[in-house]
């Protein structure tokens, strides 16, 4: 058995974390691109720095854990790990900012109740 192939439990695993990696990043980008105004201009510049950085992030880490040899597995995995933390931390900031968002609303409107009565 070559040796390449025993690794690659291993070689699966990594990739993924690294996919959940590059989807932190696209998070990270995307929280700059908001605190900078969200316009046209910082989106498109924010997206391709976060692009450039995910798959810089796979290039190193199949050069170090792959030994080099691109696979289309390894594509596979990267781009399933990257959607798969896309559409769960946008649905887990979606609530976790609308739960925020609505007991912020409810301390702020009872305020406003007491401040009339009084």
């Amino acid at each position: 058995m070559l040796y390449p192939t025993l690794s690659q439990p291993l070689v699966f695993l990594v990739v993924f974390l690294a996919g959940v990696a590059g989807g932190f990043i696209f998070d990270i980008f995307k929280t700059l691109t908001f605190l900078s105004g969200n316009d046209k201009y910082s989106k498109i510049l924010f997206d391709f720095l976060a692009t450039i950085f995910s798959f810089a992030l796979l290039y190193i880490v199949n050069l170090n854990i792959n030994y080099g040899q691109f696979r289309i597995y390894v594509l596979l995995t990267f781009l399933l790990a990257l959607y798969l933390e896309r559409l769960l931390s946008k649905f887990l900031w979606t609530k976790c900012v609308k739960r925020c968002y609505n007991h912020l609303k409810e301390k702020k409107d009872a305020r406003r109740k007491k401040e009339k009565v009084d």
